[in-house]
């Protein structure tokens, strides 16, 4: 099979000689062509919300499948309007585009405001050093790692990068042809940095004076995986924030279908009307089947209190790996609900990724020197336990 690998597939991913072959899963568990079993804390990515083989998720397709997968964007069909209102109950009033991916919402984001800012000539949008939004030709040049651009020039212009957390930066890079700028909620791919919540409430402040746009990637962090529906709200909720506060945009994919390939935009009234026709679209955007497999995603999380559980198990698998910081590979631990990071020190991230998996536990490297736990929100304590368990047994 790996040897299929290396003939037929383009080596875009760094997959170790070692990465398990997969073969199945059930809830948080995997298991691979030999029969050994893993506890998935990666999710896909932080996509697997729900984890592997949800009954639901499994029955919806069907019925769905068996009934209407595609049709144009060009007609309309009930799911697509059912899971937009959904998404807007669940943000703020405006409407929703929707999408394929994180990349595509991403892109979908730049390119309102570009046509929002366009008869005043404005343009550019400063994003954050280390942000990452995606692995398009537009994407890489919004994301704030030059590693991403290596090969790839010249291009795309019209982005600013500044430090994140840093307000007086980005006050510092507004300048005539600024048009918006764009964040993570908390920097996954940069080593689960989150926002604070000063600077959240401050860039809302410079949007409104500066008559620009803020847009959030909430593309990760987003949709319960903090255990609130966005992650600023976790944010400023911990902050004992009451003010008020709502970005022009939010993108979305990921956790929001599950495993199912989906992305959206949320646009705030400022921006909602923005994307007239012939403007931008996309062909498989917002499908049937994908719509269904979103909803019922909604519908499991709301009735089975998905989003209090991840939150909860968070907290316990955060203070059992402060418990063990500072011991042997062990470093800072920081983030939220379902997406915990742990600095590593004395060895590569990749080694002790590596290392874990040989324990049976799947984590996902970021950064330079941190792995990711992403669990899906239906994780349990005791697997919470068993993971803390193999994290103490490579020490």
């Amino acid at each position: 099979m790996r040897a299929g690998y290396a003939q037929h597939v383009v080596p875009s991913y760094k997959r170790s000689a070692m990465a398990p072959v997969l073969v199945r899963g059930k809830g948080a568990r995997v298991w691979d062509a030999d029969g050994k079993e893993y506890l998935d804390f990666g999710s896909g990515i932080a996509v697997n919300c729900l984890g592997h083989a949800h009954p639901r998720l499994a029955a919806v397709m069907k019925k769905q499948g068996e009934e209407l997968v595609h049709v144009s964007n060009l007609f309309f069909h009930p799911k697509q309007a059912e899971l937009a209102e959904a998404l807007v109950q669940r943000t703020g009033p405006g409407k929703i585009f929707f999408c394929n991916s994180g990349a595509e919402a991403n892109e979908a984001m730049i390119k309102a405001v570009r046509k929002a800012g366009a008869q005043e000539g404005r343009y550019e949008v400063i994003t954050t050093i280390n942000s990452f939004h995606g692995r398009t030709l537009g994407m890489i040049a919004a994301s704030g790692q030059e590693r991403l651009r290596e090969g790839f020039g010249p291009v795309l212009p019209g982005f600013v990068y500044v430090p994140y957390n840093d307000l007086a930066a980005v006050e510092r890079a507004i300048g005539v042809k600024t048009v918006a700028v764009m964040i993570e909620g908390i920097q996954g791919e940069g080593g689960i940095l989150p926002a604070q919540a000063d600077y959240l409430l401050g860039l809302q402040k410079l949007a409104k004076e500066k008559g620009i746009y803020l847009l959030m990637d909430s593309v990760q962090c987003g949709h319960y995986r903090t255990g609130r529906f966005q992650s600023y709200q976790r944010i400023l909720e911990d902050a004992g924030v009451k003010e008020a506060f709502l970005p022009d945009a939010v993108s979305m994919a990921k956790s929001l279908g599950g495993g199912f390939p989906i992305g959206a935009v949320w646009f705030g009234s400022r921006l909602a009307e923005v994307l007239t026709p012939g403007t931008h679209a996309t062909t498989y955007g917002g499908g049937a089947l994908a719509c269904a497999v979103a909803l019922e995603i909604l519908n499991i999380i709301e009735e089975e209190k998905l989003d209090k559980n991840i939150e909860e198990r968070g907290e316990e698998l955060k203070k059992g790996l402060g418990r063990l910081s500072g011991k042997g590979w062990v470093g800072e631990v920081r983030g939220f609900g379902g997406m915990v990071g742990v600095t590593v020190k004395g060895r590569t991230h990749g080694e002790v990724a590596e290392a874990l998996s040989g324990k049976g536990l799947l984590v996902v490297p970021a950064g330079s020197d941190v792995l990711r736990f992403l669990a899906p929100y239906s994780v349990t304590k005791e697997e919470v336990q068993e993971a803390l368990k193999k994290v103490e047994e490579t020490l």
